[in-house]
C-alpha cells in the first residue's frame, strides 16, 4: 500500500509540475478533478512545489551549446587541453573523429593559432620517449590527427585561411627545432614514421621554412607513409605547389 501511495504521489507531482510549466494555476486546476490520493499536509505540499521548481531551474540555465557535439563545443571555446583529452579518449574511433574535428576546427575564433596550441611542443621529445607501450604514443597521435584535420577543414570562404604572422613564425620555429632533433637522431631519411608524418603535416599547414631543402621534403614524404594522408597533403597551400 505504501509503495502504491508513493507512486500515486509521484504521478500527482509530475502533473502539478507540467501544469505549472504551462502557466496553469495548480490550485484552480485541482478543483476540476478529485485527488488521486488522500490530502497531504501543508509541509508535503510545500515540498512538492519546491521540488518542482528546482527540477525546472537547470533547464533554464543550460546554454545553447549543450546540444552541440563535444568537439564543436571545445573548438568554439578554444580549449586545447579539453580537445586533446576528447580526441585521446576516442582515438580508437579515428573515422568518426576525422568527420567531426575538421568541421569543428572551423568554429574556433583563430583556427591556426588554436591548432598550434593543441599540438604543444611534443616534437622536442626524442625517439626514446616513444618506446613501445609508452603513453606518449597516443599523445603524439592526437597531435597528428589535429594537424591533418586542420588541412581538411572546410573551405573558410574566398581566399586562403588567414594565418597571423606571429603564429606562422612560431610554427616555423617548431618545424626547425623538430628537424634539428631528427637530424641529431640520424637524419630525416631514417626517422620514425610518426615523427616524419608530424613534421610533414606541420609544414604543410603553416609553410616550409627556408632551410628545408627539396631532399628534406622527399625524405619526409618517403618515411611518413604519405599515401595514408595524401588527401590532406593535397590541400596544403604551401606543399602542393612545390610537388608535382
Amino acid at each position: 500500500f505504501d509503495d502504491l501511495r508513493k507512486h500515486i504521489e509521484s504521478v500527482e507531482n509530475a502533473i502539478d509540475s507540467e501544469l505549472k510549466s504551462n502557466g496553469v494555476d495548480i490550485a484552480a486546476s485541482s478543483n476540476s478533478h478529485q485527488p488521486l490520493s488522500p490530502p497531504r499536509n501543508n509541509a508535503s505540499a510545500e515540498t512538492t512545489v519546491t521540488v518542482s521548481q528546482s527540477s525546472q531551474e537547470p533547464a533554464e540555465t543550460v546554454p545553447e551549446t549543450s546540444n552541440k557535439p563535444e568537439g564543436e563545443r571545445l573548438c568554439e571555446l578554444m580549449c586545447s587541453k579539453g580537445l586533446r583529452r576528447y580526441i585521446c579518449g576516442n582515438i580508437s574511433h579515428r573515422a568518426k573523429l576525422m568527420e567531426e574535428i575538421p568541421a569543428a576546427l572551423k568554429l574556433a575564433k583563430e583556427p591556426a593559432k588554436f591548432v598550434l596550441e593543441c599540438i604543444g611542443k611534443f616534437y622536442l621529445q626524442g625517439r626514446k620517449a616513444y618506446s613501445k607501450d609508452s603513453p606518449m604514443i597516443s599523445a603524439r597521435q592526437v597531435s597528428l590527427l589535429i594537424l591533418e584535420s586542420f588541412l581538411l577543414m572546410p573551405d573558410p570562404g574566398k581566399g586562403k585561411l588567414k594565418i597571423e604572422s606571429s603564429v606562422k613564425d612560431e610554427a616555423e620555429m617548431a618545424a626547425v627545432a623538430w628537424k634539428k632533433r631528427l637530424m641529431g637522431e640520424g637524419g630525416l631519411a631514417v626517422a620514425e614514421q610518426i615523427d616524419a608524418r608530424g613534421l610533414l603535416l606541420l609544414i604543410a599547414c603553416y609553410g616550409v621554412p627556408s632551410d628545408f631543402r627539396s631532399m628534406d621534403l622527399l625524405d619526409l614524404i618517403r618515411t611518413s607513409g604519405s599515401n595514408e594522408i595524401v588527401g590532406a597533403l593535397r590541400r596544403s597551400p604551401f606543399l602542393a605547389p612545390m610537388i608535382s
